[in-house]
């Protein structure tokens, strides 16, 4: 019973200090975010090939966004994608690329906040 409890107390730490987590590595963040958004991802460097070959139009060049605050950062990252989603829609398009993002502290109690900044694409 003891081995139980002990391993149920380490569960519960590690499920809570992975929800305290306050960025994304950039793998992560480029992981997750295609993921989360209905708008196509397009990486910088296709982005630019695709504008360059005429298969994409650039609607809007760097639109900064500051993210909801979500409860975690993937909270976070879901407010950011639901933001992109409607940017890219609210401009005509049906893509994006992010030029860069970063997560600022907000507050004094490890509150984080997503900043954004993204292109805006018409694609075929």
């Amino acid at each position: 019973m003891q081995w139980l409890s002990s391993r149920i107390v380490f569960s519960c730490a590690v499920v809570f200090t992975a929800g305290c987590a306050t960025s994304m590595t950039p793998n992560q963040f480029n992981e997750s975010l295609p993921k989360t958004t209905s708008s196509k991802f397009y990486d910088r460097i296709p982005a630019a090939e695709a504008i360059s070959k005429g298969q994409c139009r650039l609607l809007v060049s760097n639109r900064k966004y500051t993210a909801p605050i979500g409860f975690t950062v993937t909270g976070d990252l879901e407010n950011g994608a639901q933001g992109i989603d409607e940017w890219v829609k609210s401009d005509g398009g049906n893509a994006y690329s992010v030029a860069n993002f970063e997560w600022i502290s907000v507050g004094d109690k490890g509150t984080t906040q997503l900043i954004l900044l993204f292109d805006t694409l018409q694609c075929r």
